[in-house]
């Protein structure tokens, strides 16, 4: 017996100075209660509550544990055993973009030439006649009838307004005017277009409409949308907020210039900052060494500066175009299947590289050498190819691997290429939601075959990459209308099932589960832009990043995890945002 009552003395002191020690704590000034606590640690550890302090996680535990915790001005929130997870990372959207455009013309997606028509008909009642009507951006893959809208189709929408759709396919800019646009702008058969560009004639000699890389010709009548920066920065607070409800707590921008870094740090200045930004800077360069490293020099920062609400992302280069419009770079040709949905008809056409290999190399190099992180748009399998051919190339001058080089859509992988990514320490960012909203239209374009790799996060996952989800949002405020939908909940869904918008499932085997699906939102693209130590999990000491979900993310039916939101979303500690049924 004595044993056992010594075990039991040592047991009653131990939790007695645990008590004890809890009770000298500071009271914290939030706990999250009776939740189902996701915490994405290493050991993937759940719990039921967390407290917070300052800004910072200081407990995570039992809901014993954590009452320990509230004092008497410590605010208590009871999670009714819904998900409580790491704060969301959107690492890829334009939202700066998507302000200023929404702010001069609202969003609406289309989806179809009727629906197309109907929109420029309200257009035409709401303006004068003669005033330039500008159609919204509609992909061709999510428009019904996989066609643009031609002279004939805005001709009995706008018989008086001049009407222009604007769309990229295969390597050209492709403007469809109405007869009215046509006159407006004076374009005749005798119309000469800029170098590059061409003026579409019919049979009959006379102009159908159709111009080709010749946006020159209507410059001087569309009429400018030019936003105040009041109204431009008000216009992206709701943005931010509207990413809050959704309980997205972290943001890149991956397309930006040192003006929208200014942007952010007023807003951040002036109290109106609801998530964190990563800012990623746009390099323009010939591919020269010398001209290379003058642009990175006049760059006034450098990745990693900044703090943890504001901070200095990697460069970006786009090495090709997109799997959307024909221009991702292929090693294989295209082939007859995707002629009508791109518009090209050369059977040895295997997309567009933007950037010569050798420029890749000078532009990679240079920009390690001169400690910046690297990023690059590349969706083609070749393109992925040339890409890692420059990456290569910088780490013989310096291992390459500690640099993180984010690698942008990266489409179509396979196993030799997703070894290497890992082997060269290279973390990719890509978009589970185009396959659900596209996958239909390109299935019939790009073959069963290439469909099975095409965002294949098995194939990465298999071979110790890394990878972020995100959504490349650009267009539009609603989470699953927007051009590109930055719901989530939608990634994670489509990357669960691998089941399209259409409901076929294509590439079953590149499945993932639950659970690695949200680490590629939270942890996973922590790590992309080094910070993971400070957020993208729920463990004491770091920042207080949280969303408490309306349901159970790990029940919730795998078809309806879309329909999942945020009912509580917390940066820093402080809450951003609290739906009105959640009291």
């Amino acid at each position: 017996m004595k044993p056992i009552l010594t075990f039991l003395i040592i047991l009653c002191v131990h939790r007695a100075s645990v008590v004890q020690s809890h009770a000298t704590e500071p009271p914290a000034d939030l706990v999250v209660l009776n939740g189902r606590v996701l915490t994405l640690d290493a050991a993937s550890g759940t719990a039921s509550a967390v407290a917070i302090k300052d800004g910072v996680f200081v407990a995570v535990g039992s809901d014993a544990e954590i009452q320990s915790r509230v004092g008497p001005q410590t605010r208590t929130l009871d999670a009714r055993g819904r998900s409580v997870i790491p704060g969301l990372i959107e690492s890829h959207v334009h939202a700066t973009g998507a302000a200023r455009g929404e702010a001069s013309q609202p969003f609406r997606q289309l989806h179809s030439i009727v629906e197309i028509q109907d929109w420029v008909r309200e257009q035409a009642k709401a303006l004068p006649a003669g005033n330039w009507i500008q159609l919204p951006r509609v992909d061709v893959t999510r428009i019904r009838e996989r066609r643009i809208p031609n002279r004939a189709d805005l001709d009995a929408a706008a018989p008086d307004h001049p009407a222009v759709f604007t769309w990229q396919y295969a390597n050209k800019t492709v403007q469809a005017l109405n007869s009215r646009a046509i006159a407006a702008a004076g374009i005749t058969a005798a119309t000469v277009a800029p170098p590059g560009g061409a003026v579409r004639l019919g049979p009959n000699g006379a102009p159908t409409g159709v111009i080709e890389n010749a946006g020159a010709l209507l410059v001087k009548f569309l009429p400018a949308r030019n936003v105040s920066e009041e109204k431009y920065h008000d216009s992206l607070v709701t943005l931010l907020r509207r990413y809050n409800e959704i309980g997205i707590t972290s943001i890149t921008e991956r397309n930006a210039n040192v003006g929208a870094y200014r942007t952010y740090e007023k807003l951040r200045a002036a109290g109106r900052l609801p998530v964190r930004v990563t800012v990623t800077i746009g390099l323009t360069t010939d591919g020269t060494v010398e001209a290379t490293e003058k642009a990175i020099r006049a760059i006034p920062f450098k990745t990693g500066d900044g703090d943890d609400w504001v901070k200095v992302g990697p460069l970006k280069v786009g090495v090709d175009g997109g799997a959307l419009y024909g221009t991702a770079y292929m090693r294989e040709p295209y082939g007859p299947a995707a002629f009508s949905l791109y518009g090209f008809k050369d059977p040895a056409y295997r997309g567009d590289l933007r950037i010569a290999p050798e420029n890749m190399k000078n532009i990679v190099r240079t920009a390690h050498r001169l400690g910046w992180q690297m990023s690059s748009h590349v969706t083609g399998d070749a393109g992925v190819d040339v890409v890692l051919d420059a990456i290569e190339a910088s780490n013989a001058d310096s291992p390459v691997a500690p640099r993180r080089y984010n690698l942008i859509h990266a489409y179509f992988p396979d196993s030799a290429t997703a070894a290497r990514v890992a082997r060269l320490g290279v973390v990719v960012d890509t978009q589970p939601a185009w396959f659900f909203k596209d996958g239909d239209a390109l299935l019939d374009a790009l073959g069963q075959k290439r469909m099975e790799s095409f965002i294949g996060l098995q194939t990465w996952r298999k071979a110790g990459a890394k990878v972020a989800l995100n959504a490349d949002h650009m267009m539009g405020f609603d989470p699953d209308t927007s051009l590109n939908p930055y719901n989530p909940f939608l990634a994670m869904q489509a990357a669960i099932t691998r089941r399209t918008e259409g409901g076929k499932v294509i590439g079953a085997h590149q499945r993932i589960s639950r659970e690695e699906a949200l680490r590629m939102f939270t942890i996973d693209a922590a790590w992309m832009s080094f910070d993971e130590k400070r957020r993208g999990s729920i463990e004491v000491g770091k920042l207080a990043d949280l969303a408490i979900l309306t349901g159970d993310f790990l029940r919730q039916p795998e078809d309806k995890l879309r329909e999942l939101r945020a009912a509580v979303t917390i940066v820093g500690g402080e809450i951003v945002h609290e739906a009105g049924t959640f009291r």
